[in-house]
């Protein structure tokens, strides 16, 4: 089935969106479409992983007629919309976009009514290596934590056998998108008893935090690389004697809002590692992007360093990106503690802040287009509602 849209009803959608739309040079999607079989030919001595192919095939499809659509006509006029279907990667940024709320509306949903605190750990760059050789290990990463929290449950509530909620969300990306995995963590700052007593817990020992989380973590490797890491485990200990590096923000520079805390965790969960308004521009095989160094995270505006301006060859980018792309089956977004599907039983009589009835509906994709563009997708010219026409959409 072949369908003319007209030059006039896409005039007017792109005036209403930003999709495929960057003044300054290309989209992710855009370079991928146009680099992406090259590089494989160039490259075909890379041993690239399955989901990178199905994630990226998947993303190159996105909002194409390959992939379906629903169909709606005016029933005042001869106007119609055409909606393409999603691919729903994990490399996608428009879906990502969707797929980052989703996430985020669920996360609200379990949290506890009292504040929490973002902790993030992270590991030296000696070690990196054996988390981008096996990304099975990646689960030794939320495995420490995990001991690490629940030793500082234990110190800190010994007596009622306290437990607080928390998710971990994992990131194999630093700001100059090299491979740097790491954990943020969102903490309760309360914990709750077997019996539903809740005590509120300010204090966080980040010495115990950084050498509980060096030790159960270099403990996990040995037993998973053998006696042969043992000499390099002894040397992490002599030049890491403070513990591993644990960073969470001073009390003054918290969140104050949930969602707003949530959200930056999540950012750039089920999307690439990069949002596509860093590239400045490309031009021929090159493209320029830039990146925010943590050095200026919390310096005064006349002592930052500024951007850091970074060109590559497109391969170079293109490797840089999909590197960070999750195996399918991969969970970089985990609950436990209270949030945990068991844990859950301990707070029967605490309280949501909101139902999930109302958290759920800003997903609907015509809510989050208005939300977005502030415009009615579906509203005509004439101002009556389109309708949806089954047997003139096409699902494949």
């Amino acid at each position: 089935m072949e369908i003319n849209v007209p030059n006039n009803l896409v005039n007017h959608y792109l005036k209403h969106t930003n999709l495929r739309a960057n003044n300054k040079g290309y989209t992710i999607v855009d370079i991928f479409r146009d680099f992406w079989d090259p590089f494989l030919k160039d490259n075909s001595h890379l041993n690239i992983r399955d989901d990178v192919f199905d994630n990226v095939n998947r993303m190159l499809l996105c909002r194409t007629p390959e992939l379906g659509y629903s169909f709606y006509d005016c029933p005042n006029c001869s106007n119609f919309w055409i909606a393409f279907n999603t691919c729903k990667s994990r490399f996608c940024n428009s879906c990502g976009v969707k797929y980052a709320k989703a996430r985020s509306l669920t996360v609200n949903n379990v949290l506890l009514n009292c504040s929490h605190r973002h902790i993030t750990f992270t590991i030296p760059k000696s070690i990196q290596h054996y988390f981008r050789s096996d990304r099975r290990r990646l689960n030794l990463l939320f495995e420490a934590v995990n001991e690490t929290l629940k030793y500082l449950f234990k110190r800190q509530g010994r007596i009622k056998d306290y437990q607080a909620g928390y998710i971990l969300v994992l990131h194999t990306f630093g700001r100059a998108l090299n491979f740097n995995a790491h954990i943020h963590c969102l903490i309760s700052e309360g914990m709750i008893d077997k019996l539903g007593n809740f005590k509120v817990m300010k204090h966080f020992n980040y010495e115990l935090l950084r050498k509980s989380f060096m030790k159960s973590l270099l403990d996990l490797l040995h037993k998973e690389l053998g006696n042969g890491f043992y000499q390099e485990k002894c040397q992490l200990y002599k030049e890491n004697d403070q513990g591993f590096y644990v960073h969470a923000p001073n009390k003054s520079d918290d969140f104050k809002d949930h969602k707003k805390l949530v959200d930056y965790v999540l950012r750039y969960t089920g999307r690439p590692a990069m949002a596509q308004s860093r590239i400045i521009l490309t031009y021929e095989d090159m493209v320029e992007y830039y990146y925010e160094p943590h050095e200026d995270d919390h310096l005064p505006d006349e002592e930052k360093e500024g951007r850091v301006i970074v060109t590559v060859h497109v391969y170079e980018f293109i490797k840089k990106l999909i590197i960070h792309i999750p195996n399918r089956e991969f969970k970089t977004i985990r609950y436990y503690g209270l949030y945990s599907s068991k844990g859950r039983k301990r707070r029967k009589n605490f309280k949501r802040k909101v139902s999930y009835r109302n958290l759920h509906k800003p997903l609907k994709w015509r809510n989050l287009i208005y939300k977005t563009f502030k415009y009615d997708i579906l509203k005509c010219e004439c101002g009556a509602l389109m309708e949806y026409k089954r047997e003139s959409s096409y699902f494949p």
